[in-house]
């Protein structure tokens, strides 16, 4: 089974990885700007976690948020837009049972997690930015997101 965990950094994606993985006996893979973050890499991720429980602290979507469309290792410049490879890939998501889980916490605990650690986002980015981009490609994401809440007080 193939978990993915996205969300803002500071929204206690690691946090939670590491305790379902404990859970769910799962090896934990950490996909960041120093994985390959290509299509084949991501497939390679979904064909292991045929024979054994994987969570993917990050996954593909990140490159939505962070990163010009022409830096997106998803895309094949000149050929397969990012969204259109994206809209591939979940396809096999969805055939291989994948779960999506968006990670999120109130803006400002996610501000004072990044302050804790002396951590700002990559790119320049603010958190209000990073949620709203990924508030956009859920929507035009073809699998269902799960929304975990960690931490501070929530408005329902």
């Amino acid at each position: 089974m193939l978990y993915i965990l996205e969300g803002c950094d500071g929204s206690g994606k690691t946090t939670l990885a590491k305790f379902l993985s404990k859970i769910l006996d799962a090896e934990v893979i950490h996909c960041s700007q120093h994985t390959p973050n290509s299509d084949r890499f991501f497939r390679d991720i979904v064909e292991a976690s045929k024979t054994r429980n994987i969570i993917a602290d990050r996954f593909c979507y990140g490159q939505f948020v962070y990163q010009e469309e022409k830096d997106r290792p998803l895309a094949t410049p000149y050929l397969v837009p990012a969204l259109v490879a994206l809209h591939h890939l979940e396809t096999v998501l969805l055939g291989a049972g994948a779960k999506v889980i968006y990670v999120t916490a109130p803006t400002e605990v996610i501000k004072q997690r990044l302050a804790e650690r002396n951590e700002s986002l990559i790119a320049g980015l603010t958190v209000e930015e990073v949620q709203s981009r990924y508030n956009a490609i859920r929507g035009l994401s073809l699998l269902p997101w799960v929304e975990y809440h960690t931490g501070g007080e929530l408005d329902v």
